[in-house]
């Protein structure tokens, strides 16, 4: 583990090999990356003498594009390609120009530039099992056959693989880490990922890496209409908001368009590796990873009965949500709304985990039947738990204190 002072710029430059073609007329080879703006730059050299400038043209599928090409100070060329710019996958070049004794000389680089490897759509994936000796961390990045992982840095702490860093993940305090993963391509250029990370007691993971196994039941397809939401869509066909967005992979569910087709069912999920025990007689909630108790956590609970002890499942998951009251809209962030910065919704609709806007009230028995939480303590709750994640809620002397 070493130490850097210097933050990694988005824009990377590196001194790639380089690769050869059949031809020998010219070469191309991609030496730079502007993460920010999707943008490749390509050098172009030449093996022979050129009577005048090349010409450089990508295509596109079926379509064609001359490019600007730009001349360096050792007489060979450059050229960028901005990636937003073109709707392909898959990029191929032609080379044009003119030798010294007027011969015509062309080359074409066919499939050159593959998109999805300079703006992948990169998963990482960090997360905890118990083993005979304690826990063992794990960390995952997919699509796992085009790249490769060059180091991670935490803070001002750069690792420099995978094994330094899961073998110190155990060192680390409690709390949210921000990291970055800088991953290299194919074609040897370097570009970054964010990802954040939860330490909390033995455990380590990634957001909603914690799953419990499921299987999806799909009873047909429902294709959206214009006003329509996921929660009257589920209403319509009696499901669970949250299982259409498992089973469709809906990463906001208030972005689901007209025209869209959303698969219809019910997801059935097994034990989960967390679980929430909420004991409605001391306002307290047990946060479990299998058996280890991670973290007890002081709630706000139904005022007289209005909390129904019972098993429950998480169902639902939305980030800075509005109440909507007897038909009335209360935005984010409104200290009328009461919400919090969470809402994770249990199996029974009625009834779910929030944060609040009033924080002198946890430890009460003071809501119409939800937990209320910290809004600090509810975000670790939701980062955690996933869908699925098994929730049981008692009066002390239902259930034995663990």
């Amino acid at each position: 583990m070493r130490k850097i002072t210097k933050g990694l710029s988005l824009i990377i430059f590196v001194t790639l090999f380089s690769v050869l073609f059949s031809e020998n007329y010219f070469r191309l080879y991609p030496v730079e990356y502007d993460q920010t703006q999707n943008i490749v730059k390509i050098n172009l050299e030449s093996y022979i003498n050129t009577a005048q400038k090349p010409n450089v043209y990508i295509y596109d599928g079926g379509d064609r594009k001359k490019l600007t090409l730009y001349e360096k100070e050792n007489g060979d060329f450059s050229f960028y390609v901005n990636l937003n710019a073109f709707k392909g996958d898959y990029y191929s070049f032609l080379v044009t120009s003119t030798d010294k004794v007027g011969k015509n000389v062309s080359q074409f680089f066919a499939n050159f530039l593959e998109k999805s490897l300079f703006a992948p759509n990169i998963e990482v994936e960090i997360t905890t099992s118990v083993v005979e000796n304690g826990y063992q961390y794990y960390l995952d990045y997919y699509p796992e056959e085009d790249l490769e992982l060059v180091k991670v840095q935490v803070g001002d702490t750069v690792f420099e693989g995978t094994d330094e860093f899961l073998r110190l993940l155990g060192n680390f305090e409690d709390g949210f880490y921000d990291s970055i993963f800088t991953f290299r391509n194919r074609y040897g250029i370097l570009f970054e990922r964010k990802v954040t990370f939860l330490k909390l007691a033995n455990v380590v993971a990634t957001e909603n890496v914690l799953k419990p196994k499921q299987r999806h039941e799909v009873y047909g397809y429902h294709i959206v209409q214009k006003g329509e939401s996921l929660y009257k869509i589920a209403e319509k066909y009696k499901v669970l908001p949250g299982d259409l967005v498992n089973m469709n992979d809906l990463k906001d569910p208030s972005l689901i368009y007209p025209g869209q087709a959303l698969k219809i069912g019910r997801v059935k999920y097994e034990e989960s590796p967390l679980r929430l025990e909420i004991n409605l007689s001391q306002n307290k909630m047990h946060l479990y990873f299998h058996d280890q108790l991670l973290k007890t956590y002081i709630v706000a609970v139904g005022m007289s009965d209005y909390t129904p002890p019972g098993y429950y499942r998480i169902s639902y998951k939305e980030k800075d949500p509005a109440l909507y009251w007897y038909d009335e809209y209360i935005p984010p962030g409104s200290l009328m709304n009461g919400m919090g910065t969470r809402w994770i919704q249990l199996s029974n609709p009625q009834y779910g985990i929030h944060g609040t806007t009033k924080p002198w009230e946890i430890g009460k028995r003071i809501s119409h039947g939800c937990i209320r939480m910290f809004n600090f303590d509810v975000e670790v709750i939701d980062f955690l738990a996933s869908l699925g994640t098994e929730v049981y809620v008692y009066n002390g002397e239902n259930k034995k204190e663990s």
